[in-house]
């Protein structure tokens, strides 16, 4: 994947223009969610069209891809993901109760509302493959402004920061709740069978291939050259291996199987240096650890799980 050669720090601002007035407005006032000011790295994929591409779990099934969409007012989940993840649709109110959405490294939503929608845009660019990958769905105003969210080009993660806002849905006509669609975005979503057309005549790109990936359960911090975990998730493959937190990451290396393996890290020095050792990881894999623990060096290992 290209990456431009500069750094974009992305804050969301529509966020800093509402959280002023948001302040002030006692229907704001909720109890502060446990999650706020805690950050998490979000892996991301740039696609063919210069589109950030997150993964996400609903209500505990996926992945599912995700278009990160600072333009758009909402969530909306294509008819097929909302399927795949037994939503039903609410057919008496525009919006449908979703209740929990949790993002690939961590980030974690609860009990927020999206539409289940097949938008032009996701139509017309799944059937001409332009993205390499197919989209589920797009994260709009209403999701990205509960974080502050930091994107480098250079990188393959993003930075979420959960912020104390939660902005509400954006107003929806009544003609739209009882079933009937605006004018205006009727004659927008003729787009998506005029864009199926054109793959016919253009041809659908090939999508890339899905790897499975392996998920150990681990969040992990960076300090002075030095890797720890930082926490360890209830019933995942490092806790049931013995990983503790606390534990400061000496090396991590896949268990040699029956396909090639990358290079070994030399070094766990970051964050970063931890993820690339363990991209090639895939479920029912082995992992070997080696951590110190107190003044004790301990080689674990962990049976890698279904990941993101």
């Amino acid at each position: 994947m290209k990456h431009h050669p500069y750094s974009l720090a992305v804050a969301c601002g529509l966020v800093l223009c509402t959280l002023a007035l948001a302040a002030d407005d006692p229907k704001q006032a909720a109890p502060r969610d446990p999650s706020v000011g805690k950050s998490y790295r979000v892996p991301y994929v740039m696609t063919q069209t210069n589109h950030f591409l997150v993964r996400v779990r609903i209500n505990g099934k996926g992945p599912f891809n995700f278009l990160v969409d600072t333009g758009a007012p909402a969530l909306f989940i294509s008819t097929h993901a909302a399927k795949s993840a037994g939503l039903v649709e609410n057919q008496e109110e525009f919006w449908t109760d979703v209740k929990q959405f949790d993002f690939e490294g961590g980030a974690r939503l609860t009990d927020i509302k999206g539409r289940i929608e097949d938008p032009f845009q996701l139509i017309g660019m799944n059937a001409l493959g332009l993205p390499g990958t197919t989209i589920d769905g797009i994260l709009g105003f209403t999701i990205l402004a509960k974080f502050r969210i930091e994107i480098d080009p250079t990188q393959d993660r993003m930075t979420w920061t959960r912020l104390d806002f939660n902005p509400k849905e954006p107003w929806v006509p009544r003609k739209a709740i009882r079933g009937q669609a605006p004018a205006e975005l009727q004659m927008m979503n003729m787009l998506g069978p005029l864009a199926k057309g054109a793959a016919l005549l253009l041809g659908k790109q090939e999508p890339d291939k899905l790897i499975p990936r392996g998920g150990l359960g681990m969040m992990l911090e960076e300090s002075s050259g030095t890797v720890k975990v930082a926490k360890v998730l209830d019933e995942s493959p490092a806790a049931k291996a013995g990983v503790k937190s606390g534990d400061t990451i000496k090396q991590i290396q896949l268990v040699p199987n029956k396909r090639p393996a990358r290079p070994a890290v030399p070094k766990i020095d970051s964050v970063k240096s931890a993820h690339l050792a363990g991209d090639d990881v895939r479920p029912g894999d082995k992992v070997r650890l080696s951590i110190l623990r107190g003044s004790e060096t301990l080689d674990i290992i962990v049976i890698a799980g279904e990941g993101f």
